[in-house]
């Protein structure tokens, strides 16, 4: 054999390879060009619906988050008023609780006073048992205070 004949049966044959090769790569890249084409038209498609649906959508959160600061603001003012006005019961209480401790002494020393004169007897004279009820009222008068 003639070796330019076997050259060119070698170039022949990888020309048919290299065809054949081709055609599959071709057909083989035909699906998947048309999957793009289809993703693409979808993201198109997307692309549209978010640019119409975007601005309604924020028009509405807007308007959402606008009550939440009504309600946030109110809040915080009647939790201040609750606040507010647990301060005032707490002092109440404090001023009662105050005045209580006073009252439950003096009616403590009373009921002592009593008790003690009961059982022990009154053993003072007249001007004693004077001066010992004025001094009894100074206290009593002062335990108010």
């Amino acid at each position: 054999m003639d070796p330019a004949a076997v050259i060119n049966f070698a170039v022949a044959a990888a020309l048919i390879f290299l065809a054949v090769s081709l055609t599959l790569l071709v057909t083989s890249v035909m699906p998947l060009l048309k999957q793009g084409q289809d993703t693409l038209a979808s993201i198109r498609r997307l692309s549209d619906t978010i640019d119409k649906e975007i601005p309604p959508t924020l028009t509405e959160l807007r308007g959402v988050m606008d009550g939440v600061n009504q309600i946030r603001a109110l809040t915080a003012a009647r939790v201040q008023e609750v606040g507010t006005k647990a301060e005032e019961v707490a002092g109440s209480v404090q001023t009662i609780v105050g005045s209580a401790k006073k009252e439950s002494t003096v009616a403590t020393h009373g009921l002592m006073a009593g008790l003690k004169s009961y059982f022990f007897g009154n053993k003072e004279t007249d001007g004693d048992a004077e001066k010992a009820l004025l001094n009894r009222e100074r206290k009593n008068v002062e335990l108010k205070h």
